[in-house]
């Protein structure tokens, strides 16, 4: 009889390892693990109008906030296979808010960060301790001309076996790999009075087709963004790592840097790029403007940009249309 009850026990157990609830390839087992294990340790304003990121009711279509209690939802997916087993696996955190209290504020609010981890030891890959992180990227308005989207080398921010550090700008949401950036997208983010977030165990949303623990609000429309969108691309698309891979081991690349000029006139001209971002350019610690040849040849663009679009929204909102949504989440 005990023989038999260990023998069921087993059964269970190897059951429960080899799971798959969102048929990606990775068993729920792991993916639940990894994202404990690099959960990020967000810096949120003490004072935000949406007071934390919010737990969503399982099981509704529509986005329906339950409690702001600080909650992050997690998702693993496998970006590469090696023979027949995934080697590299990237996992997107999500900080979900009950709104966004910016200049151009609005119901909801789906921001992100994540890390891309290698296989270290293809004997054990199902063991968290046989991954590491490469990379960590950082979402800060994805999508609009204030993009301050960037990257890194998980050693730059020294996150390789363990969650980043990130600072979450007050009402707007946006994410940060370090505080001093936090003002360097079109001004209106800001970082002050933080605090350490305190949050429950990340909650595994699976893939927008096959989703886990209730999250099939994921795909509703109602999310600026969409959130659907954040879910299904990769925020390491080779180019961007290979950008990295270029710059010193100090330096943080933006995502898309060809939006650095026009976020230069929202700014107010080239002075404030240059003297925030690039001004120290010369030691390499800087924050790297990738595709930009030097601090003047960005300044150079900023400054005949401000003259089409001004230094003030005003300007900013005639040359997008008039449609300032277009400018900012």
């Amino acid at each position: 009889m005990r023989l038999l009850v260990l023998l069921l026990l087993f059964a269970a157990s190897a059951r429960s390892q080899s799971t798959d609830s969102d048929h990606d390839g990775l068993s729920d087992a792991l993916e639940n693990a990894l994202l404990q294990q690099y959960a990020p340790h967000l810096q949120i304003a003490a004072d935000d109008c949406s007071v934390r990121p919010a737990r969503l009711t399982p099981g509704i279509a529509v986005p329906t906030v339950a409690q702001e209690d600080g909650t992050l939802y997690g998702q693993a997916t496998p970006r590469h296979v090696a023979d027949g087993s995934p080697d590299v696996i990237e996992l997107h955190f999500y900080h979900l808010w009950r709104r966004d209290c910016g200049r151009m504020g609005h119901p909801l609010d789906a921001e992100h960060v994540a890390a891309l981890l290698r296989l270290t030891d293809s004997s054990k890959p199902a063991e968290v301790k046989s991954w590491r992180a490469a990379y960590w990227y950082a979402a800060a308005h994805e999508d609009t001309v204030c993009d301050a989207s960037h990257l890194a080398r998980a050693s730059t921010v020294d996150a390789e076996t363990h969650g980043a550090r990130v600072w979450i700008s007050s009402g707007k949401h946006g994410s940060f790999l370090t505080e001093s950036m936090c003002t360097h997208g079109c001004g209106g983010d800001r970082c002050g009075r933080m605090v350490d977030l305190a949050s429950p165990p990340v909650v595994n949303l699976g893939e927008l087709r096959a989703p886990m623990s209730g999250a099939v609000w994921s795909s509703s429309t109602q999310w600026p963004g969409p959130l659907s969108d954040k879910m299904l691309r990769s925020d390491f698309p080779p180019e961007r790592t290979a950008r990295v891979d270029r710059l010193l081991k100090t330096d943080i690349a933006w995502a898309n840097p060809a939006k650095r000029p026009a976020q230069a006139a929202i700014l107010g001209g080239n002075s404030a790029i240059n003297g925030a971002v690039v001004g120290g350019d010369s030691t390499g610690r800087a924050i790297s403007i990738a595709g930009e040849q030097s601090s003047n040849a960005l300044g150079t663009a900023a400054q005949s940009t401000g003259h089409a679009l001004g230094k003030s929204w005003h300007a900013v909102r005639k040359a997008l249309g008039g449609d300032d949504s277009a400018a900012t989440k």
